[in-house]
């Protein structure tokens, strides 16, 4: 999967992204997965979230359009921050499509893989969508400016593993129509300023 857009120094990790989405594209085709598919975006913090790589990932949980575009990416990034933390992609799950599905979990697995998790802290957030050519229409975007605290937590200490970093994203969202609602299909960084990557701690 593509690198997860608010954490920069994981594109150094494209091999092993690579192989992680093999991985999941071969187990969503053996389990069947096809389902469809942060203002009030929620943090990582363990006060608002499972526990820190809690994951116990089980069905897939069916799809949750949003009324409209701009409703689906807050949703998106609201459970976004809760499913990095807590390990967990079946969260994610039903705010996007199976092809984006697919890249949220390869990004998860390969965080297990490394032994960390991440919390994400959305502090500052603006949308303005890019309206649907009719009411019929069956895709639309909505761009945003995100400014996000983040860090890495130990899975093995079950400690922060890095300072807090702070990035400034300007990012593009397209969503597909499903039935009378909006899931996120892909996500795109425009520009981004800020941290590129946390001081480790010590």
């Amino acid at each position: 999967m593509r690198r997860n857009p608010r954490v920069p120094n994981m594109a150094r990790q494209v091999a092993s992204v690579a192989a992680v989405v093999a991985l999941s594209v071969a187990f969503a085709v053996l389990t069947g997965c096809t389902h469809e598919n942060r203002p009030s975006a929620g943090s990582g913090s363990g006060e608002s979230t499972a526990a820190i790589g809690a994951a116990d990932a089980g069905q897939v949980p069916a799809a949750r359009p949003s009324p409209t575009p701009e409703k689906a990416v807050e949703a998106f990034l609201t459970i976004a921050a809760r499913s990095y933390y807590s390990l967990d992609s079946t969260m994610v799950a039903p705010y996007v499509t199976p092809d984006q599905w697919v890249r949220e979990d390869a990004y998860i697995q390969l965080n297990l893989m490394q032994n960390q998790a991440i919390e994400m802290k959305l502090e500052d957030f603006s949308a303005t969508q890019g309206a649907p050519s009719s009411a019929e229409a069956t895709t639309a975007t909505v761009r945003t400016r995100e400014v996000w605290r983040w860090r890495y937590w130990d899975l093995v200490t079950r400690k922060p593993k890095t300072e807090w970093a702070k990035t400034g994203y300007s990012m593009l969202y397209t969503l597909e129509r499903v039935g009378s609602g909006w899931l996120v299909a892909s996500t795109k960084v425009l520009e981004q300023s800020g941290d590129t990557s946390p001081t480790v701690l010590e």
